[in-house]
């Protein structure tokens, strides 16, 4: 229940002239179960609502563009998709991309009431490339490398898979290193095996997460043994010995300078710098007939793309 005076945010559905849904928030829709206030759950329910009127036959992706008047760094895939929710997307997607905009929000279509300093801006659509930005200067690149561990709904199986192709020189060079807080995106597809993985929306944050953890600078000793003793608890296939010379092992040059892992007693989670991934794309495709799916790729520098192409159209 809303104990507002008036809306704490605003949704527009896709109609025939505009096929889009757009949201303006007063406080940022978080994970649920994790949310603030009570009125976020139910504008979840509402943009599920939207989305499903939304038309993506034929394209087959989901873009998300994430604006806001605070200029603080968040992680722009997560405000788009995750938090909301990945059952809130259709089955038949196949690629998700997201991008956060330069500039201030559209206008508000009706005044909603001010929870917080600032207002959040989510718009969901079917447009074929990126808005703001264009990459620039590719930093990694792989192509097939196949993700033995099964899935488990966590970045390990992706990040173990991206560090065992970096240790035997799979992936192309790396570099130059990215200077802290540099604005970055990436581009993924997972040739899905016939078994899976089927939606998009499901996988993206663990792949995602999991590819750019295996591009940061490897902990040292002795850290490195209480990370490779946390990851031999959740990676029963590999000793600790060899998930510590995995763990140890730098990329040629990393692209991100302190190490992603997080370790409490027996927990253990992969944290990396994708606060700075402001524009992204996840894929699967079905083109594979191996039984493990097998990842490609590539991260970059981004350059903003051409000013004619960069205004979010309200409806």
């Amino acid at each position: 229940m809303n104990m507002y005076p008036q809306p704490t945010y605003r949704i527009t559905e896709p109609t025939s002239d505009c096929m889009q849904v757009q949201a303006w928030s007063s406080y940022p829709l978080q994970f649920g179960g994790q949310r603030k206030y009570p009125w976020q759950d139910q504008m979840a329910v509402e943009l599920r609502s939207a989305l499903v009127r939304l038309t993506v036959s034929g394209t087959s992706v989901i873009a998300g563009d994430y604006l806001s008047t605070d200029p603080a760094r968040c992680d722009v895939e997560n405000q788009l998709f995750t938090n909301l929710g990945t059952s809130c997307f259709p089955a038949a997607v196949q690629s998700i991309r997201f991008e956060r905009g330069t500039g201030p929000p559209p206008p508000v279509p009706a005044p909603i009431t001010a929870v917080g300093r600032h207002l959040y801006y989510y718009r969901y659509h079917s447009r074929a490339d990126w808005q703001w930005w264009q990459p620039d200067t590719i930093l990694a690149r792989w192509h097939r490398i196949t993700r033995s561990l099964p899935d488990d709904g966590s970045a390990r199986p992706v990040w173990l898979a991206m560090k065992l192709a970096i240790a035997t020189g799979e992936i192309d060079p790396v570099g130059p290193a990215l200077p802290a807080g540099t604005p970055f995106g990436i581009r993924i597809t997972v040739h899905a095996a016939p078994r899976g993985p089927h939606r998009v929306a499901t996988i993206s944050e663990s792949v995602i997460d999991g590819t750019i953890a295996a591009f940061h600078q490897a902990p040292g000793a002795p850290e490195a043994v209480t990370v490779a003793a946390a990851l031999a608890r959740k990676i029963p296939s590999m000793t600790a010995a060899d998930l510590e010379a995995l763990v140890t092992k730098n990329p040629p040059t990393p692209l991100f300078p302190r190490h992603p892992f997080i370790v409490r007693g027996p927990y253990i989670q992969i944290s990396p710098d994708d606060e700075h991934c402001i524009a992204g794309q996840v894929t699967i495709t079905h083109d594979t007939s191996s039984q493990h799916s097998q990842l490609s790729g590539e991260i970059f520098t981004l350059r903003p793309a051409t000013p004619s192409n960069t205004s979010p159209t309200s409806s």
